[in-house]
């Protein structure tokens, strides 16, 4: 399985932030779904508008206090308690609020995985201006009374192999945008990322087919007997089909076409590269190229051997044996 950092490198102070945030969060609380958000994994703090609005609050209630001045007061307080209840209701938006599921199709390197999330409002309470983050991407969403809603989280992909997650963060400024609310969440399931195809490959190897399958193919140009056709200028003599021409009374030439079999054996030793990397992308390449023309192949790397066969789902086996190298 592919892990986040590569083996022998140590770790660099992103990742022991990480790992240290990690830890303190899961001593308050669960961290990994199925979870229903407590008040131990809600944080809350202000906003940049919020600490403006706090700047001007504080100095209307020295200017209302200095000049005595009542309605300088009540402004302030009034805008106090509906700061404050802004506050609660960021909280109560997030506050048991049920994240479950987490699973994403494999897709290329390089690509967009989708991981899919599922979330819940278990006291039948509208959630609205909802946001899932994961690093840069975001998608926001809302949450009807006790409804359950998927939700698609783009992650990108660099490497093959079998990836975990990095931390996502559901948050609301619901409903002045005066507090920012937000929990903390690790998805557990890992999702396959196939190895990116190699972009101009080389044709597919036809040696290594099993001789004599049902289903031949031909190419021109070969030792065996395939058909009479009309003779063409050029026709070497030895090809014409004296006896068969003489009863049709029509010159033939004899057509010599080499059987193939449509059975392939693709293996890592056959793709011209150098690095391991590049001969995986050749023969992602090349498993993508006989499914396209319905081809029937093998695929040998080291022991493990799949195959004969064709279809998506051997294609999709193949991939996944190529990614897990």
């Amino acid at each position: 399985m592919a892990q986040t950092a590569a083996p022998g490198r140590r770790p660099g102070l992103k990742q022991a932030w990480q790992r240290l945030m990690e830890n303190w969060l899961r001593r308050r609380a669960p961290i990994h779904p199925p979870l229903k958000l407590a008040y131990r994994q809600i944080f809350i703090l202000p906003t940049r508008f919020g600490w403006m609005l706090g700047l001007l609050m504080g100095a209307m209630l020295i200017g209302s206090l200095n000049f005595n001045n009542n309605l300088g007061l009540l402004t302030t307080f009034i805008v106090a308690g509906l700061a404050v209840n802004s506050m609660l209701m960021a909280f109560r938006n997030l506050h048991k609020l049920a994240i479950r599921g987490g699973m994403a199709n494999p897709v290329f390197a390089g690509q967009s995985a989708d991981y899919q999330l599922t979330l819940q409002s278990t006291d039948a309470r509208p959630r609205p201006s909802l946001c899932i983050s994961h690093h840069r991407n975001r998608v926001g969403l809302d949450i009807d009374d006790a409804t359950t809603v998927s939700v698609a989280v783009p992650l990108l992909t660099q490497r093959r192999g079998w990836h975990r997650p990095e931390r996502m963060r559901i948050e609301t400024t619901h409903p002045l945008g005066l507090f920012r609310a937000w929990a903390w969440f690790w998805p557990d399931r890992p999702y396959l990322v196939w190895p990116q195809p190699a972009d101009r490959p080389p044709p597919l190897p036809e040696s290594g087919g099993s001789p004599g399958g049902r289903d031949q193919r031909q190419r021109a140009e070969g030792e065996d007997f395939y058909s009479l056709r009309q003779w063409r200028e050029g026709d070497p003599l030895h090809r014409i089909a004296w006896k068969a021409s003489q009863r049709h009374q029509d010159l033939l030439s004899r057509e010599f076409r080499e059987e193939q079999s449509p059975e392939l054996v693709l293996t890592l030793d056959r793709a011209p590269a150098r690095d391991l990397e590049s001969r995986i992308a050749i023969v992602t390449a090349w498993v993508l190229q006989a499914e396209q023309q319905d081809r029937t192949w093998t695929l040998q790397l080291g022991t493990v051997e799949l195959g004969p066969d064709q279809g998506p789902s051997h294609r999709k086996r193949c991939l996944r044996a190529l990614a897990e190298l």
